[in-house]
């Protein structure tokens, strides 16, 4: 199994870095804005973190 992939075969997100001031053009770019990016990355991850608490531990 890879060190990134879960028992179930999902991939395991990594925590999304929340971006710099300098990596937006402020163009107006609605849903490719680097912002609203970061938003549905840190939603998946943060979705997945609780997923991921309600599966018992195995040893």
């Amino acid at each position: 199994m890879m060190e990134n992939q879960l028992p179930n075969g999902e991939r395991l997100i990594e925590e999304p870095t929340y971006p710099e001031d300098w990596e937006c053009c402020n163009n107006g770019c609605e849903e490719l804005c680097v912002y609203e990016i970061y938003r549905v990355q840190k939603q998946a991850y943060e979705e997945q973190q609780q997923r991921l608490k309600s599966v018992p531990k195995t040893t």
